[in-house]
């Protein structure tokens, strides 16, 4: 199993220092090109998403200025695949908090238009990016913006229809069945579509004093392996565990990365 770390301000100077072992660094399509280069410099490149504009639930997310930035920054990473989000539900909608987004009712759009939108620009999405694309599962709130697409059989359903793999993001996961009030987090997850996940993104979740979980990144801890070790016992295609916390220092970073490392090893 390889593993990789979101780009953040810690993990550059350990990766100089050689004081982690990581195969990639995850870098965001809303970052510069200099950011981009400089990750490229120093481990292969995963993509993750196209721009913080560009969702596959609008009904027309793709320009000619967003996609030839994005093009550009495809030929310089070079991915094996490429990730994004499933799409929201709701257009506009933006970040009402820190920890989730949102939008009035009147943005919120009615399920047959918001899962046509995400069928039809994934599919161009698929064909633009010419490699294999991976959707990412959401973390569900009840702020308009989560609505349909954290329901795994919906999640389930586009994923097949427009032929594509996952990211399966076991935070989002965690969050969804807690909010959503499933029985439990490994019901949640047995409904997605395990078989086809091809990256796992990990973090540490936070509950609320049990009103509802968030997702603040916070560092995994041994107590989260039991669920990743679950996890990678169904999820057969998975390649890479990327992790995306923002470890407060760099040592706490690297301590991250020693204990998934000997985990996985």
């Amino acid at each position: 199993m390889k593993l990789a770390a979101t780009l953040s301000p810690n993990l550059l100077p350990l990766l100089d220092q050689g004081r982690i072992d990581v195969d990639y660094v995850e870098v965001n399509g809303e970052y510069s090109m200099d950011v981009l280069q400089g990750a490229k410099a120093r481990r292969p490149v995963l993509l993750h998403d196209i721009s913080n504009t560009f969702w596959l639930n609008y009904e027309a997310p793709f320009t000619d200025e967003e996609m030839s930035r994005a093009r550009a920054m495809m030929d310089v990473a070079k991915p094996p695949w490429h990730s994004t989000g499933i799409g929201a539900s709701a257009e506009p909608q933006g970040h009402t908090t820190e920890y989730w987004r949102g939008a009035p009712d009147s943005d919120l759009q009615p399920r047959e238009r918001c899962l046509a939108n995400i069928v039809r620009n994934g599919k161009r999405l698929k064909e633009w990016v010419g490699i294999p694309l991976l959707l990412e599962n959401y973390n569900y709130h009840p702020t308009n913006a989560y609505e349909y697409v954290c329901e795994p059989e919906t999640f389930s359903s586009l994923v097949e229809e427009i032929g594509c793999e996952m990211l399966l993001d076991l935070a989002h996961a965690q969050i969804s069945a807690f909010n959503m009030k499933w029985p439990s987090v490994r019901d949640y997850l047995a409904a997605l579509p395990l078989d086809k996940v091809r990256e796992i993104h990990i973090n540490h979740p936070y509950n609320d004093n049990g009103k509802q979980m968030l997702d603040r990144h916070f560092p995994i801890t041994e107590a989260d392996l039991d669920l990743v070790q679950w996890t990678l016992e169904r999820t057969p295609n998975a390649q890479v565990i990327t992790i995306e916390s923002e470890s407060p220092d760099e040592a706490a970073l690297a301590r991250e990365f020693a204990l998934l490392r000997k985990f996985t090893s």
